[in-house]
This record gives structure tokens, sequence and C-alpha cells, in this order.
């Protein structure tokens, strides 16, 4: 009975059993996937008879207490799981907790006081009576910006960062500086100013001499000649799939050597 198209025969057996055996029995008796049945059954309007549908009651009821009642609650009344109650709710969006309206007097204070960094957030969501959250989400909806800094930086600070942004870190700088350590560091990465140095590529006159020293010489002489550490060059090896002195003493590498000797031995045998 399987196939992609389904046949009338098929149909009027997933009309008659569906209802009354579920989704899995009717998949094996017809050689179809479960999904497939169901997909069907949704299509033609067809529910097992152990499906209890929503009343309008129902609903009612859940938009009426979903504020004030648990789901657990609203889910013993109505005889129905927490989760079915939570699942309906959400189709129904209904929410939680329903947002008080802003009033114009709200509005104006928000407008006045939102871009000032000398009066805190949590001064203003106590002031209006809401939450933190809710300021910053409704500051956004009218588009009323708050500065991200409040410290004008002199010539005398800036100076120290450069002077020492790669000798301290930017937490000890900003104890001296009288700072918080987030302010120093977005304000050396407006200025370009990062402690760790930007990638460097490799140019083909340093593969180069990789390729012809890796063998020859420690990773440690190679860096010293570069410019480079230690872990880079090793990096850098395994790239190129070289064999290092650090690599010597591994097994697999001995191997290697004495395959490679007795091969050479070999060779000076037949030419002599």
């Amino acid at each position: 009975m399987g196939g992609n198209k389904w046949t009338k025969r098929e149909i009027q057996y997933l009309r008659r059993y569906y209802p009354p055996k579920g989704p899995k029995y009717t998949a094996k008796h017809l050689n179809r996937s479960v999904n497939a049945v169901i997909s069907m059954a949704n299509r033609l309007g067809v529910t097992k008879e152990s499906f209890r549908r929503w009343n309008i009651w129902e609903d009612n009821y859940i938009k009426r207490h979903y504020t004030d009642r648990k789901p657990a609650s609203i889910a013993k009344t109505l005889k129905r799981s927490a989760h079915a109650v939570l699942n309906r709710a959400e189709h129904l969006g209904v929410t939680k907790t329903r947002g008080r309206s802003w009033t114009e007097d709200e509005k104006e204070f928000l407008r006045i006081h939102y871009p000032d960094r000398s009066i805190s957030l949590e001064e203003i969501a106590t002031q209006l009576g809401r939450s933190v959250k809710s300021i910053r989400s409704y500051a956004k909806y009218v588009k009323v910006n708050r500065p991200r800094h409040d410290h004008e930086w002199t010539k005398e600070e800036h100076d120290y960062l450069l002077a020492n942004y790669k000798k301290k870190r930017f937490k000890d700088i900003a104890s001296v500086l009288g700072l918080s350590s987030d302010a120093v560091v977005l304000y050396a990465n407006r200025k370009g100013l990062y402690r760790k140095p930007h990638r460097r590529f490799w140019t083909e006159e340093e593969l180069e001499y990789v390729r012809k020293n890796y063998a020859t010489l420690t990773a440690e002489d190679i860096g010293l000649t570069l410019g480079r550490t230690v872990q880079a060059i090793r990096q850098c090896g395994g790239r190129l799939g070289l064999q290092g002195k650090h690599n010597w003493n591994k097994q697999a590498n001995i191997e290697a050597r004495v395959r490679k000797f007795k091969l050479w031995k070999s060779q000076q045998k037949s030419n002599t």
C-alpha cells in the first residue's frame, strides 16, 4: 500500500482506523511512516478519539486568569496538564505579565534624565516605579540614547595609557587613573591601542628559511632569527610537514630514520 501518492483505499483506511487505533497502528498497516500518517490525518481533519479539543470557555478562562494564577492551578481547574496550558497560552498570545502603559509625564522624565549619566538607571527606575530592563527597552523604543562614557580623557591620562598599555594590565592602569576597567578598555580600543599584537602573516622568505633549517636547527634558534615564538615555529613546521630536532626522540621518527639509513646503505652497496 506504500507510495508517495495516497490512494483512495489508504485514505478510507486512515479515516476508519486512525481515530480508535492511532498513528502507529495505521502507519504499520499502510506501510508508511508515522509522520506521513499524522500529516495526512491533519490535512483531512482526522483526530484520535482520545484527543480533546479546546473549548471557547477554556480559552476565555486562560485569558482571564493567566496573569493571576499559576499554570498548574489553571490546569487543575481545566483538568489538563500544565504543559498543555502553557502551549495553549502561547497559541493565544497570552503573556504572564502585562506592561503598564507609559504616561506622558513618564516619557518626558525619561527623555530628560536617561541621557544624564550622573543619574544611574536604578535611580530612574525607582523614580518611575519600573524595572531597569523596562527603562532600557522603552528608551530604545523612543530613540533616547545614553552616552557610553561620562569621562573626558585628559592629555596626561592619554599619555599615561600610551606609555603603559603594553607593560601593565588595563585593570592596573584603571586603578592608577581612578577609572573603571571597562572605561580604559573601551578608550584604548577606540584609539587602536591593543595589548595583543595584530596577526603577523608568514612571508615566502620566512617559510623558505624554515624549510631549509627545521631539520638541523632548534625551534628556539629559528625563532630568534625570525623574531617569532617557539610555538609559532613548531606550528609552521607542522603545517609544512617537516620533522624537527625536537621530534627526533619519538619512536616513529627513529624507525623512519633507520629505514632511511638502510635504504641509503643498500644504494651504496649497489653502486660499488
